[in-house]
């Protein structure tokens, strides 16, 4: 091949990949209107502006027995070992572009590599510049803070969020999929032991322990075998990405619906077992076991377990009872995707009742709902004392039950009542 030849396709995959980022933010931006339309906007910018209040108050005083410790080593551990990729790679790209894959995986993914290491080490910076003022002004961690040049410290955390993306890279690329999850735990567990180290030990000690683990990294990925394009995996990853952006749109408005991909979920999809063998409770089993396998219910638990885990670090009632309630409208719209459920063609040969579909779905929505809503305040009610202030002190700060009992039961009528209610109410559109 000559070199015009080559430098005709290297500008075609940089061409390629610029208009395919560009038509799909020309496909979702034009919705965004209709989420803002919604008050979505006005209520994001008053979670944001709480939430700073909560900071501000938080680095001006930081209570002697808030974890600080724990707190930095998840959240910036959590931003060190974030590493989407976004190819927009397409289902016919392995028949068209299989002849230039050496190629594609120099000029196409190294550009992707490229913009997700820039995005990876931008947000860990921004999560090391949060922490930074909490990490000087606790009492827990001022004295190591002392020996820890802030901007450095900064700087190891950006180089290590780096390596995390090039390492999400070479873990897509494996042929194993045992391997492949194998690998991506061994890297989240030396990946929070060298935030860890970087944070609680000398600064020295702490470089030398993450390099360590980085070349222990470096070396384990040599081991299996691997894919030089792994294309099923990015193709799989880029509609999942499309998927979710579509599931957060069609809150608001609706969209073209994506292929969802059933997960097994073996830990829980067999609750929906439960639900009697029955005509009548037909269109429950189907809506449980559809909701269980979906991607709907690994965002709402998600979203509960980060909840769980903000009330644990919070010390404070009122912010607890805010993230109650903000995260009891999530999960009821998170939820409200049951409504757009579409089964296969066949399924209106079955001898069920269609009116009953929508209520069956309500009373699947209900369910997990309420369930959502009681496990997050029990962790409030458990928790609530871990991030409080030092015993003795004013118990108002952190035990508030006209706070608590207030989201609570707002919580309880959103996912008990007004979701499944909205869920339930028939539109023309729903006979589509």
């Amino acid at each position: 091949m000559d070199k015009r030849t080559h430098e005709e396709q290297l500008g075609f995959l940089r061409t390629l990949r610029r208009e395919r980022a560009a038509a799909f933010r020309r496909e979702i931006v034009p919705y965004f209107r209709y989420v803002f339309q919604s008050g979505f906007g006005l209520f994001a910018s008053a979670i944001l502006f709480a939430a700073l209040i909560g900071y501000s108050d938080l680095i001006r005083a930081v209570p002697d027995h808030w974890p600080a410790r724990e707190v930095g080593v998840v959240v910036l551990s959590l931003a060190a070992l974030r590493a989407p990729l976004r190819t927009y790679m397409r289902p016919a790209d392995p028949v068209f572009l299989m002849a230039m894959e050496n190629r594609v995986a120099g000029r196409y993914v190294n550009e992707a590599l490229r913009r997700a290491t820039v995005a990876g080490v931008l947000r860990t910076l921004a999560a090391s510049a949060l922490y930074a003022p909490i990490y000087i002004r606790s009492p827990q961690t001022s004295e190591l803070a002392d020996n820890h040049p802030v901007v450095l410290l900064a700087v190891f955390l950006a180089l290590l969020a780096a390596h995390n993306v090039y390492g999400g890279w070479r873990e897509r690329r494996l042929a194993s999929r045992g391997w492949r999850l194998g690998l991506k735990a061994v890297r989240t567990l030396l990946t929070a032991l060298s935030v860890a180290a970087l944070l609680l030990y000398p600064m020295p000690a702490g470089v030398a322990f993450a390099a360590l683990c980085a070349a222990l990294l470096n070396l384990l990925w040599r081991l299996p075998a691997q894919h030089a394009l792994p294309w099923e995996r990015l193709i799989e990853e880029e509609a999942a990405t499309r998927r979710k952006w579509m599931g957060f749109l069609s809150w608001f408005v609706d969209v073209p619906s994506e292929s969802a991909k059933p997960a097994y979920r073996r830990w829980i999809a067999w609750t929906g077992d439960w639900i009697p063998w029955s005509r009548r409770w037909a269109w429950h089993f189907l809506y449980a076991k559809v909701f269980l396998r979906g991607e709907t219910f690994g965002a709402l638990w998600r979203w509960v377990v980060v909840t769980c885990l903000v009330m644990a670090v919070s010390g404070s009632a009122l912010a607890d009872a805010i993230a109650l309630g903000v995260s009891a409208v999530v999960c009821g719209l998170q939820l409200s995707e049951l409504k757009r459920v579409r089964f296969v063609e066949t399924v209106d040969t079955l001898p069920l009742s269609p009116q009953e579909k929508l209520k069956a779905a309500a009373a699947v929505a209900r369910a997990a709902g309420l369930l959502a809503v009681l496990t997050i305040g029990a962790a409030g009610l458990a928790t609530a004392k871990l991030g409080a202030a030092p015993e003795g002190a004013d118990p108002s700060a952190w035990l508030r039950p006209d706070y608590g009992l207030a989201a609570l039961a707002f919580g309880l009528f959103w996912c008990g009542w007004w979701m499944p209610r909205s869920i339930a109410r028939h539109r023309d559109e729903d006979d589509e």
